[in-house]
């Protein structure tokens, strides 16, 4: 039997946005002219582009596969509470499930799997993307798409606010191991995937 583990962690950003002004005017009681004085009041203000995640509803996720050999399929729901458009973007510790044991000749100790990221937002809009997490790895030579760490430019792009819709997940999934090479008896293959996230105008 070989156990996995899979441990989803979060850190979500925001941006903010410029400041604001405002004029009033001053009115002078009494006799005699002019009877008002114009006054300039400078007023500076942020608004924050509100993006996160709902309370008690990010992608935090340990998940415990029996057997690598007959693979597996897990999905992890998240809610966004974002004012703005966004991405979200992920990063594989390992690149794939991986176990510290000595691999031998033939065999391996890094298990392949795929993620996919899938975004719900406000009117149903969704946006979504399957990647091997090889290629999510910080060291990747061909990285996928969403890899992160998310910013405006980087990540998978959801081109509307989402507010507290359903249907939001990460999945993690593989199908029954191929080879060549054989995975190496082990209980302690793992990898962790960190989802960050980003307002994007």
């Amino acid at each position: 039997m070989r156990a996995t583990a899979l441990i989803l962690a979060v850190v979500a950003a925001c941006l903010a946005a410029g400041p604001a002004s405002a004029a009033t005017t001053a009115y002078a009681v009494g006799q005699g002219s002019p009877n008002n004085i114009p006054l300039s009041v400078p007023v500076t203000a942020s608004i924050t582009a509100s993006c996160g995640f709902a309370p008690d509803a990010a992608p935090n996720d340990s998940y415990f596969a029996p057997n690598l050999d007959h693979g597996f399929t897990h999905d992890t729901a998240f809610v966004l509470q974002c004012a703005t458009p966004l991405r979200m973007a992920i990063v594989s510790t390992n690149g794939g499930l991986q176990t510290a044991v000595p691999a031998p000749s033939g065999y391996t100790a890094l298990a392949p799997y795929d993620v996919t990221l899938n975004i719900v937002g406000d009117g149903a809009v969704t946006a979504s993307g399957t990647c091997a997490a090889a290629t999510l790895s910080a060291s990747a030579g061909s990285p996928c798409a969403f890899r992160g760490p998310a910013s405006s430019g980087q990540g998978l792009k959801l081109n509307v606010p989402s507010n507290n819709q359903p249907g939001s997940y990460v999945r993690v999934s593989a199908p029954l191991y191929p080879g060549p090479s054989i995975l190496v008896a082990s209980t302690g293959y793992a990898d962790t995937l960190t989802v960050t996230l980003s307002v994007s105008p």
